[in-house]
């Protein structure tokens, strides 16, 4: 679903300015979230503090690990909680880009979180 911009003159006559009746929850925040390096359980703290104040305001969260790698269950099942509270709220994570390892500890943590695998070159 794509929310779109209404823009309407100010009564004054000033610039355009997004119209007020779009309406509640027609809007979509999306946030990517583009970590680097090995995650095991040490970073699980830092990782749910990001994604404990995504979850809370965001509508999608994609987690890209193209440049990063889940080595431990802990950290996986942060993402997954994460996934859960947006997928209550209506919303989705999204994991692209994740090797084998990630994947295998993501499908393990729980069936929240959309898993796309990196692509074969």
């Amino acid at each position: 679903m794509a929310a779109t911009l209404a823009l309407e003159t100010g009564i004054d006559g000033s610039a355009q300015q997004p119209a007020q009746d779009a309406g509640p929850g027609t809007a979509w925040f999306t946030a990517t979230v583009r970590p680097a390096g090995v995650f095991g359980c040490a970073d699980a703290g830092r990782l749910r503090a990001l994604l404990d104040a995504l979850s809370s305001c965001a509508s999608m969260v994609v987690l890209d690990l193209a440049a990063a790698q889940l080595c431990s269950l802990d950290t996986a099942m942060v993402v997954d909680e994460a996934a859960r509270r947006l997928e209550a709220a209506g919303g989705a994570l999204v994991c692209v880009h994740a090797d084998p390892p990630s994947l295998a500890h993501l499908a393990a943590a729980g069936p929240h979180t959309v898993l796309m695998p990196a692509s074969v070159p």
